[in-house]
Formats: structure tokens, sequence, C-alpha cells
């Protein structure tokens, strides 16, 4: 199953973001996922996949809540399978 780097990107960005938040070191802990400043220039559509793709992986508890056409994504924390993929991937990165 080959996932584009776009989404690899997409998903490190919101799992690292849900880390810092658990760990009280966000700087935008109250902002919303579709408005992460490194996903500013990304499609909510996208960003929407990729977040389906980590509730439904186990990796973060959330939801979609819909609006009329609006589809709006929701995460409430990572779960410990995600957060033993963030310090994965982080130990690999440094």
């Amino acid at each position: 199953n080959m996932i584009s780097q776009t989404d690899k990107k997409i998903r490190k960005t919101i799992l690292l973001e849900y880390q810092n938040r658990l760990n009280g070191t966000s700087k935008n802990p109250k902002i919303h996922i579709y408005n992460f400043p490194e996903l500013k220039e990304t499609n909510n559509e996208i960003i929407l996949k990729n977040v389906k793709y980590l509730i439904n992986e186990n990796l973060v508890r959330g939801g979609i809540d819909e609006e009329g056409e609006n589809m709006f994504p929701w995460i409430t924390k990572l779960t410990p399978l995600g957060i033993k993929l963030v310090e994965k991937e982080s130990i690999r990165d440094n």
C-alpha cells in the first residue's frame, strides 16, 4: 500500500501536534486541525481523509461532525498506539 508523501506528512503533523498538546508544549493548543499552520496550504478534503485514517487505525480518539455539506474532524487525544508511533518516528528523525 503506497501512501503519498503528502499523506504521510499530514498524518505526522497531526500526530505531533496532539503529542505536543498532551505534553503541554503545543504553540497552538486550541487551533482546529484545518487551521494548523503546517497544513494551511492543504485542501480540507485531504486533511479529512487523513484524520479518518488516523481514527480508523486507532492512532487517535476522535470523530467527524457533519454540518450540512461540511465535515469537521475532531481529535481528543492520541491512543497508546499513536503515542508509540510518534515516539518511534521522533527517534528516527533525530
